[in-house]
């Protein structure tokens, strides 16, 4: 979180945060370090009762469940179908949040004494959300109602096609509500015909937060069906929060409010799991002796979970968060992070073949990058396009496979709405749906030049907006970077979406020595010193090329083998973007500064 981007041939932009008061009062009433004082300042957290509220989220009461629109009714029409013995079948969703939230359900179904059973499409065959065949093979093996979970929002078909068989359908979702083009020409929020539909994004929805994945719905689904039921909440909510913490997480949603309320109480019960699933996924991912953080779900976990979505089927994954089997479970663990290492392998090929595209078509050139390769593997499409993202900084879109529709998957920037685009593009899709930052799509492949050029030409971003920006929080020299401050920061975490990691800044550091660290020498250790002060030592991930560039194009040649020995006569002259962090190494602990982001100082530029 928070490492090193690549800006390609653009320079970041780099501002620096101002607080709307003066931190000093702060950090009195507090009775907190001034650094503290000053990032909470910067950060809108400048009324002690605010500042309070966000450095202890863990105490922070959740709202009632019952404030959703349609919750009422959502726990109601379960807990008849329960009481009925109708057969109920929960209708996941491949990814990490859709996954977690067929656990949530399930486990609260079973333990109120209910028998559901779960369906998950195959990603590849059936594609995303509830579809007329699955729903027309679960009538016939006798569901009355679905309960479909991060998906069925934009279902207004299949919802309707539901209805007619005589089921009942229950949407637990979050995703963006489909509009409609009404007789008077006007886009409103058009929902499926649902015996309950329950996303905080209906526009008649008054509960106070917005931002929940879908298994922190069905998490508040849950604690809503045990109060109507009069069940005891408490014996089953830590039980379930640690699903809701995964899923809150990967699926990026904002980290701010209720989440990061969910997400700071959830984390230690991780750590302390007894379920026999999520122990031996700890185990297998090699994190089991780890003190957990939103680095280790996002990117150790996640990326295991969502494996089994993508190359097979996801049913593994739920399985073993069922499973109470301790051997079942150390076979599944093991086999998710088998298919893990297999998506890599896929994703480094895909990777490969897109940006050799974008350089062969002038891709890059485009304010929305739009590309199709039928080698590409559709089910690592997404993470192709966030990184295609990150290295051009502006939107893309990765189309993959070769099926009669296309389909492809969207990462976006922030200030550029992709599900807004998508929609102004619908004439163009067979489907579509998501988030403003993250979407999914399907098309016919003579479309996609079209969708190309209307993306692009509607796109209103301006070069500003396509540039990586870093908010620094402070200058603070890298001798004030303390063990002492790094520990009080963690306070601020877990770091995400609305609570990016905290920034700092320094000047004018001469680095004397670079040290190549890893199997592939991607790492850096630099070493700076300032003019008779230091040496001081960061590390830097995924920069060795920029930097290399840097060097190489203001500096003599042969400056770079100098500085890996260490004998530079005439030191560059940095100014670094960090993060500092508490690192620790044979049981000791110790301050480490991690460069985000560098250049060369105006010293050395002039």
């Amino acid at each position: 979180m928070g490492g090193f981007v690549n800006q390609g041939e653009t320079m970041a932009k780099w501002t620096l945060r101002v607080a709307p008061v003066k931190s000093g009062d702060l950090a009195q009433q507090l009775n907190i370090d001034p650094a503290m004082a000053r990032i909470l300042a910067v950060r809108g957290y400048y009324e002690p009762e605010k500042a309070k509220q966000f450095l202890t989220a863990e105490y922070q009461a959740l709202a009632a469940p019952c404030l959703f629109a349609d919750m009422d009714k959502a726990v109601t029409v379960t807990a008849a179908a329960m009481a009925q013995g109708k057969k109920i079948t929960i209708f996941g969703d491949y990814d990490a949040d859709g996954i977690m939230s067929t656990v949530i359900l399930y486990k609260t179904l079973t333990s109120l004494g209910g028998c559901p059973s779960f369906y998950i499409p195959q990603r590849e065959q059936e594609g995303y959300g509830l579809n007329h065949e699955a729903i027309r093979l679960l009538h016939d093996q006798g569901t009355s109602l679905i309960i479909a979970c991060d998906n069925g929002i934009s279902a207004l078909e299949q919802v309707a096609y539901a209805n007619a068989l005589g089921m009942e359908v229950v949407i637990l979702d979050h995703h963006a509500v489909p509009l409609v083009v009404d007789e008077q020409g006007r886009e409103v929020q058009t929902l499926p015909e649902a015996a309950a539909v329950v996303d905080a994004k209906r526009e008649d929805c008054s509960y106070p937060f917005v931002h929940y994945c879908a298994a922190g719905i069905c998490y508040r689904f849950s604690q809503a069906l045990y109060q109507y039921l009069a069940a005891d909440w408490q014996q089953l909510e830590m039980e379930l929060l640690p699903y809701a913490v995964i899923a809150t997480i990967c699926d990026i949603v904002e980290l701010v409010d209720e989440n990061r309320s969910l997400v700071r109480r959830g984390l230690p019960s991780l750590t302390k799991t007894e379920h026999v699933g999520l122990q031996a996924l700890l185990v297998a991912a090699g994190i089991a002796d780890k003190e957990l953080n939103a680095y280790h779900i996002g990117f150790v976990l996640g990326p295991c979970i969502n494996a089994s979505g993508r190359l097979e089927m996801a049913d593994l994954a739920v399985e073993l968060f069922l499973t109470e089997d301790t051997l079942q479970a150390k076979q599944l663990a093991e086999r998710l992070v088998a298919l893990n290492n297999e998506r890599r392998s896929l994703t480094e090929q895909g990777a490969a073949l897109a940006f050799c595209q974008i350089a062969e078509e002038g891709y890059a050139a485009d304010k929305v990058i739009v590309l199709y390769h039928p080698e590409i593997c559709e089910s690592v499409a997404g993470i192709i396009a966030g990184r295609i993202k990150e290295k051009f900084c502006r939107p893309a879109v990765v189309l993959a496979g070769k099926k009669e529709y296309i389909r492809g998957s969207c990462r976006s920037v922030e200030g550029y709405n992709i599900y807004t685009a998508l929609n102004q593009c619908a004439d163009l899709l067979q489907t579509f749906g998501g988030h403003p930052l993250a979407a999914g799509l399907s098309v016919l492949p003579e479309n996609i030049p079209q969708l190309r050029r209307r993306l692009n030409d509607l796109c209103r971003l301006t070069d500003e907006d396509m540039q990586a920006h870093y908010r620094i929080d402070k200058v603070l020299p890298i001798e004030q970077a303390s063990l002492s401050l790094a520990k009080q920061l963690k306070v601020f975490e877990p770091f995400g979406k609305g609570n990016p990691p905290i920034y700092f800044a320094d000047q004018y550091l001469e680095l004397v020595k670079i040290t190549l660290l890893g199997k592939e020498e991607q790492v850096m250790r630099l070493t700076f010193r300032k003019g008779d002060a230091g040496p001081w030592e960061a590390i830097c991930f995924g920069g060795k090329e920029k930097l290399l560039d840097l060097l190489n194009s203001r500096l003599p040649a042969g400056s770079w083998q100098r500085l890996l020995a260490g004998k530079c006569l005439q030191p560059p002259i940095l100014d670094i973007v960090y993060i500092l962090n508490v690192n620790v190494f044979n049981n000791r602990e110790t301050a480490q500064i991690q460069i985000s982001d560098f250049r060369l100082s105006h010293l050395e530029a002039r």
